[in-house]
């Protein structure tokens, strides 16, 4: 086993667990549907944090021929796993034994702490991509790239600060969803 291969574990481990704490929390929801006032809100957002975290995972390997085990290298992505992690959990709500378990209600309290988490990510992404290599100077996706991640930082913290204005609050995980078809499709191929 690499070192890389070893320390993607790890990345592995923190991706896990906050992916599980979503996973969880949906089927709890499920199991609790006639109790559910859903929100398109929530989910959408929801939907769109899984999203980052698995992005961020198959991103992880394509550090594979470049990486070392030092600070610079191996910091940053822990950083992002782990503050990836914290908006998973974030954004899972706890699920009262009986009464209505509103959604609505749950984004209107909690969705500024994810949102906050996510530009974050955005911020500690463009921070590891300069540290890794990412952004090279005499490539013309350079400046594409860093935009992409500063725009869906700061339509992150938008989002943070227009919590109770809806169409912001679809619109805005919507964009977020629609971004990684594209990443992906210059990622991986797809």
């Amino acid at each position: 086993m690499s070192v890389f291969e070893f320390y993607t574990v790890l990345l592995s481990f923190v991706v896990s667990l906050g992916v599980a704490s979503l996973l969880s929390a949906i089927a709890r929801l499920v199991q609790e549907a006639g109790r559910v006032k859903f929100s398109w809100s929530y989910a959408l957002w929801t939907i769109a944090i899984f999203n980052l975290m698995i992005t961020f995972w198959i991103k992880s390997w394509s550090y594979y021929d470049t990486f070392e085990l030092r600070l610079a290298h191996a910091g940053p992505p822990l950083l992002l796993a782990i503050v990836g992690y914290l908006a998973c959990g974030l954004a899972t709500p706890s699920i009262p034994g009986e009464g209505v378990i509103d959604l609505d209600a749950f984004h209107e309290r909690q969705g500024r702490k994810y949102m906050l988490a996510i530009t974050i990510f955005m911020a500690v992404a463009i921070f590891q991509g300069a540290l890794m290599g990412d952004f090279r100077f005499d490539s013309a996706d350079m400046p594409w790239d860093i935009a992409v991640l500063a725009g869906l930082g700061l339509l992150a913290l938008v989002s943070a600060m227009l919590l109770r204005v809806r169409w912001i609050q679809i619109l805005a995980p919507v964009i977020f969803l629609t971004s990684s078809v594209f990443y992906y499709q210059r990622l991986i191929g797809w």
